[in-house]
């Protein structure tokens, strides 16, 4: 009878199977036929087979708990029963219910039972474990990752023996899925059950830095990095090449941070804190910074120095305040000790406040104002400071001009009628900044322009230039260092200053030059700008003025503003192509004039270039003397001289000076540079090595007894311009290229010129030298026969070589001179 209930059981089973009958009223027939039977039965033996299919047929319809329950009425032991619902399950590749099965087993199992059927049960661990673990690993890849802890979860549950594998996995899981915490349990685990192991310590790493615990990540990393090292297995050992050490991270950011700070402000204020950091705290400070410690714990196989640099330059940007000096500003000495925003209230404190809020609003961290960013009091401090104050300007990111009495609302000319814009500091600060925002006196935005850069507003664009009278382009283009020195003199020469030695002071960094700070020197100051400005440059355009002479050389003034005009008062503009073939169309060149004029060009192209040598000027030129003076005409104040001289004709000198009493006067043409067509060194470029130099014509010059005193100086103590200058356009004046020498420049031609070119030449030179010219008046110095003095300098003296003839250019390249001038 058991075997006929077995075998229908069996037929049934594999029926329901087949048929797809697999739902739950399947089952409950199944069971309810089954329980029927066996009633009629004494204990039947169940095949495990036949349970297996039993199993099989209910899991298809059901949880493993179901198929379980199912199988109560076989009256088996429940080993058996978990044992076939188990095997099914991991027959089926239902591998999560197969180990809930088995653990729910275990649960009911007596240790008597676990320890008759301990070789079953650790095979079966072995196996879902492993199988689990495949695939944890593959639904992990598969970015599931809640699906995978389940599994890796479930895979720890079976005891494996060496769980840390499964432990490291798991915490990449919870990373992977932002549960840093759980993470943190699972490398804490690994470190735990293998202290040795650095992978634990990895793990460590990894979630306390998603955590944003960097400082604690470092030392895990680091402790990572100590493990490999010590590891006894080899191949760990030569791992630790794939990784970057902190050190070296560390060591690459105060690089970059050094780089960051060099060129900036010695002093700068912390818009957060408010107060006063010297470059040793503001290095310090971006090492307090969470991102500091945080570039180190993200660099974990290489440095990324664009990184670094990104993140150190972004936190080091900062603004400059461009503003009028008033009364009771917050001074060095007051605001180290105290926060900025903790000032007393008060006019300027409340500007210094109102400027630092707005540049920390804008995201910046740094500020600098010139009222309490620089130690007056300490000289090597001031010295730096206004030496290097065009750069700190050119460096900033922004610019804030707070335009006093200017008021809301504000209206096109505001701007240029500012006081502001008087100011001399200011030219410099308005011209080194690239971003430049200005503000009316109570902090609105000028003319409600909410533009991001001010400087680039046509409106301002406009409004400068109408003020200048300077075109925008020239305006935009002002750079430091000594191009367009006249022209930046120029743009210098209205500016105001509260003290006289300011006026050079405040163009140190527009012309990249450093002059010792002697407050209290006056226009000695400015005479030492200049006279290094002529040295540094050679541009004999400084010399250009009419005005009152200074005290420091006779040929520079005692103010700025003598330097309103332009120059092309003394030096004749460029003649253009056209002008010179008009000039020279009636001229022709015999062949004795020819070599005239070739004299005289080398003459002056052999001249040393200006210089200073302290207050003394080396000036090289052309020298007339002049005959007796007769007065002309004398109407107080001024005086009208008039005097003979063998090349210029008669000459006429207005005055207030009374030239009569002078022994010697000689007139000079100092425009060297355009009699040769050449432009400054400082505009131009470069100089030759020493081993091209020509040593050559101030032996000659000296030799010549037409003038008393001066030169005895020689070509080997002063640069020629043969090595200092480049044309600055095209071919030289040969018709060479313009990488030769100088010396290639003489008016001698190469041979394979034609007559015609030579000619052409030699009437180009003649042109330049038959144009008027605004001449320097010398007399010798009291008590130094050998050195000179410039007189009358409030006068416009414009002379004009009047013949070209053979004879007098002979006599001109016979007063090519090099004079001391005091």
């Amino acid at each position: 009878m058991s075997g006929t209930i077995v075998k229908w059981i069996s037929d049934f089973t594999r029926r329901c199977l087949s048929t797809h009958e697999r739902d739950a009223v399947s089952v409950a027939k199944v069971t309810q036929h089954h329980n029927a039977q066996i009633q009629r039965t004494t204990h039947p033996a169940i095949p495990t087979p036949l349970l297996r299919e039993w199993a099989k047929a209910t899991l298809v319809g059901g949880s493993w708990e179901v198929a379980v329950v199912s199988a109560i009425g076989f009256s088996l032991p429940r080993f058996l029963i978990y044992r076939a619902v188990c095997e099914c399950l991991e027959a089926m590749d239902r591998i999560m219910d197969a180990a809930n099965c088995f653990h729910g087993m275990i649960n009911e199992l007596t240790k008597e039972t676990q320890g008759k059927e301990a070789k079953w049960i650790l095979e079966f661990k072995s196996r879902c474990r492993e199988k689990l673990h495949d695939i944890a690993d593959t639904t992990a890849s598969s970015l599931h990752y809640d699906e995978a802890i389940s599994q890796y979860t479930a895979a720890l549950s079976l005891d494996p023996a060496i769980p840390q594998a499964l432990f490291i996995k798991r915490s990449k899981a919870y990373l992977a899925r932002g549960s840093w915490e759980d993470a943190l349990n699972d490398a804490n685990k690994v470190i735990t059950l293998d202290s040795l192991s650095p992978w634990g310590y990895e793990r460590r790493h990894a979630a306390l830095h998603k955590a944003g615990d960097y400082e604690n990540a470092i030392h895990a990393f680091e402790a990572m990095l100590s493990k490999i090292s010590q590891s006894s297995d080899p191949e760990i050992r030569k791992s630790h090449h794939q990784y970057a050490n902190p050190e070296e991270t560390r060591t690459a950011i105060r690089r970059s941070i050094q780089d960051a700070i060099r060129d900036s402000p010695r002093v700068l204020i912390s818009t957060i804190s408010g107060r006063l950091l010297d470059k040793a705290e503001q290095a310090m400070s971006f090492e307090l910074l969470p991102v500091f410690n945080k570039l180190i714990s993200s660099m974990t196989t290489h440095v990324d120095h664009a990184r670094i640099e990104h993140e150190v330059t972004e936190y080091y940007r900062y603004a400059m305040f461009s503003h009028k000096w008033e009364e009771n500003e917050p001074l060095f000495e007051k605001v180290i000790r105290i926060v900025v925003y903790d000032l007393e209230e008060s006019l300027t404190h409340d500007k210094l406040q109102m400027f630092c809020k707005i540049v920390r609003d804008e995201g910046l961290h740094w500020a600098w104002s010139d009222t309490c960013c620089i130690n007056k009091v300490d000289h090597f401090v001031l010295q730096e400071a206004l030496v290097a104050m065009f750069k700190w300007y050119q460096g900033s990111v922004l610019t804030l001009v707070l335009l006093r009495g200017v008021r809301s609302p504000s209206r096109r000319g505001d701007l240029v009628r500012s006081i502001w814009n008087t100011r001399a500091w200011t030219f410099q600060e308005y011209h080194a900044s690239k971003v430049v925002r200005f503000y009316n006196e109570d902090w609105t935005l000028y003319m409600n322009l909410d533009v991001p850069n001010h400087k680039e507003s046509p409106e301002i664009i406009s409004e400068m230039e109408e003020a200048t009278g300077i075109a925008a382009r020239a305006l935009m283009a002002v750079r430091p260092g000594l191009d367009d020195i006249r022209e930046k003199l120029y743009l210098a020469s209205t500016r105001q200053t509260t003290f006289v030695e300011d006026a050079a002071y405040s163009l140190l960094g527009m012309f990249s030059m450093s002059l010792p700070v002697v407050y209290g020197e006056g226009d000695q100051a400015l005479g030492r700008l200049l006279a290094q400005l002529l040295t540094s440059s050679g541009d004999t355009s400084i010399l250009a003025w009419t005005g009152k002479l200074g005290s420091f050389n006779s040929c520079l003034p005692t103010s700025i503003t003598v330097f309103n005009k332009l120059p092309t008062s003394h030096i004749p503009l460029a003649i253009t192509g056209t002008e010179i073939t008009a000039i020279t169309s009636g001229l022709r060149v015999s062949s004795l004039t020819l070599t005239s004029v070739t004299r005289l060009y080398d003459r002056l192209n052999d001249l040393p270039v200006p210089l200073f040598a302290g207050k003394r000027m080396k000036l090289p030129c052309i020298v007339f003397k002049l005959g007796p003076l007769s007065i002309f005409r004398s109407e107080s104040p001024e005086r009208v001289f008039r005097a003979q001289t063998d090349v210029l004709g008669i000459v006429e000198i207005t005055t207030e000076e009374d030239l009569s009493r002078l022994n010697s006067l000689y007139l000079v043409h100092p425009w060297i540079d355009f009699l040769l067509d050449h432009q400054p060194v400082g505009s131009v470029v470069e100089t030759l090595p020493e081993e091209n130099t020509v040593n050559q014509s101030t032996s000659s010059i000296s030799e010549s007894q037409s003038l008393p005193g001066p030169s005895n100086t020689t070509a080997t103590s002063l640069q020629t311009r043969s090595t200092r200058f480049f044309p600055r356009f095209g071919l030289s004046f040969s018709g060479w290229t313009a990488t030769r020498s100088r010396d290639t420049a003489s008016l001698r031609p190469p041979s394979f010129l034609s007559p015609a070119d030579k000619q052409t030449r030699a009437l180009r030179f003649i042109a330049r030298l038959g144009q008027p010219f605004g001449a320097l008046l010398l007399t010798p110095n009291l008590g130094n026969v050998a050195a000179y003095r410039r007189v009358a300098t409030e006068s416009l003296i414009t002379v004009q070589v009047k013949e070209s003839t053979p004879a007098v250019l002979n006599k001109l390249a016979d007063d090519v001179r090099v004079l001391d001038v005091l």
